[in-house]
């Protein structure tokens, strides 16, 4: 009856939620309004009534992307509350890569002041600066002179050994994407091994999530990387993430070795996600084969849109699976943050003054 009484609570909490966010009629009121003004009007009576007061207060639309980020955090929070032990280390896990990514944008301002010479301090202000997970410095990142400041400012957390593998000169040479691509490497470390210490049915549902997760985030790695970037074979093979099924079959039949890895993981795709390999085989690598640049990186786009409704069936499947377990917790974050999105973007595009139909077929 552990887990029973443990989930009872909390997981009837978050179907309401849920099927709250199954109903609800807000994003198609605030894709139908008239400007932005009206579309934040739209979340007044709604759990995001603070959005309306920050954009009241500043008249800024980062502002109000700050307050949901902050609102995220609290979510993540309230979560953990509730749940006992290895699973709100779990949720913690889950909770550092809001921070990862949050300590990505300061770092990204910093890159901009000291290497790039470039004015930041008007953009300082919609960087998070609480603590989320660790205890990260941010205004010392922002605002260091040399990358030993950077390096100061994450002393005490699980990104430093990361952040050490660097310095200013390699930073200034090839820039933050080697650095950017070893912090998730290190949570997707920090989240299987998480996933490991949970017992029974929860480790099951996580591990059949997260695996499937990161086979598709490696496949849209694949296909962003070699077929818009063209990273060498050597570099794509750093850029994966090494877990899953994908990564685990690019490593045992050595596919970044081969003459045309493209052909070779399309097979290895083939088996497990079939459903994909027409979109994946009408990727061309080389600039030569390539209708125009653009067509090309409008056709990942729409990958990475198919991934994403992927990756969405694969939570919510959760949801008629077995009711007592961290799986309900994990649908209810994802479908959260897919809400979240989704306002950002209707936000972003009321700002551009996009049509209504525009808005909708970008949402798709």
């Amino acid at each position: 009856m552990g887990k029973v009484s443990e989930y009872a609570f909390i997981n009837a909490k978050l179907r309401a939620r849920i099927g709250e966010m199954h109903e609800s009629t807000l994003l198609d009121a605030m894709i139908k309004a008239p400007s932005l003004v009206e579309a934040i009007g739209t979340l007044k009576d709604t759990r995001y009534a603070e959005l309306v007061r920050v954009y009241d207060r500043t008249g800024d639309l980062q502002q109000v992307e700050l307050a949901l980020l902050e609102e995220e955090i609290a979510v993540h929070r309230e979560i953990a509350n509730y749940l006992k032990d290895r699973e709100v280390g779990f949720v913690s896990i889950l909770l550092e890569k809001v921070e990862i990514d949050n300590l990505k944008n300061a770092v990204r301002l910093w890159y901009s002041n000291v290497v790039r010479h470039h004015q930041i301090s008007y953009r300082s202000s919609y960087i998070c600066k609480q603590k989320i997970v660790h205890d990260i410095n941010y205004n010392g990142i922002i605002n260091a002179r040399d990358y030993e400041g950077v390096l100061s400012s994450v002393k005490d957390t699980p990104y430093h050994d990361v952040f050490a593998l660097f310095d200013l000169d390699s930073l200034s040479s090839s820039g933050l994407f080697s650095l950017e691509i070893a912090l998730d490497h290190l949570w997707f470390g920090r989240l299987f091994s998480s996933i490991s210490t949970l017992k029974g049915d929860d480790r099951q549902v996580s591990e059949n999530i997260y695996l499937v997760d990161v086979d598709l985030k490696n496949i849209l790695l694949f296909i962003r990387y070699s077929s818009y970037h063209h990273l060498d074979p050597k570099d794509l093979d750093a850029v994966m993430i090494p877990y899953g099924y994908i990564y685990q079959e690019v490593v045992r039949k050595k596919i970044f070795s081969l003459p045309d890895p493209t052909v070779a993981l399309g097979a290895v795709v083939r088996r497990r996600y079939s459903a994909l390999m027409s979109d994946l085989a009408d990727i061309r690598k080389n600039d030569d084969e390539m209708t125009t640049r653009d067509e090309n990186a409008n056709h990942i786009l729409m990958m990475e849109e198919y991934l994403g409704r992927t990756r969405k069936k694969e939570f919510t499947k959760i949801l008629s699976g077995k009711p007592f377990t961290i799986g309900i917790t994990l649908a209810y974050l994802f479908l959260y943050k897919e809400e979240d999105r989704m306002i950002r973007a209707i936000l972003s595009a009321k700002y551009y003054k996009w049509s209504e139909s525009r808005i909708r077929e970008g949402l798709l």
